[in-house]
Order: C-alpha cells, then sequence, then structure tokens
C-alpha cells in the first residue's frame, strides 16, 4: 500500500501525533488565558518536526 499510494505507516503516525497534539493541548491551555510564549513554541517545533519527517520519509 505504501508503494502504491505513496504512504505508509509513518505518515500514518504523524497524522496520529498531529491529531493528538491538537486534542490535548487546549486542555492544557486553560478557559480564560492566552497561549503561553514557551508553549507556542513548543507546539511550532513538534509540528516542524512532523513536517519535516513527512517530507524526508517521502522521498
Amino acid at each position: 500500500m505504501a508503494n502504491e499510494f505513496g504512504f505508509g505507516m509513518g505518515s500514518v503516525l504523524a497524522v496520529v501525533v498531529v491529531a493528538l497534539i491538537l486534542l490535548f493541548v487546549p486542555l492544557m491551555i486553560g478557559p480564560v488565558a492566552p497561549p503561553s510564549s514557551p508553549l507556542i513554541l513548543v507546539i511550532l517545533v513538534v509540528l516542524l518536526f512532523v513536517f519535516l519527517y513527512l517530507h524526508f520519509a517521502s522521498k
């Protein structure tokens, strides 16, 4: 399936990780306060690594 459609288990795992981040990070933020700068940086760094992994894994 990976050779035929261009995605494999790594891509599926990356999508699941991003979905879990989008689901659970807002629970840590709190109802009224905006996210802190370190939390925003952590989210950006994790997403950057996921997208770089997908980029290099697709070659």
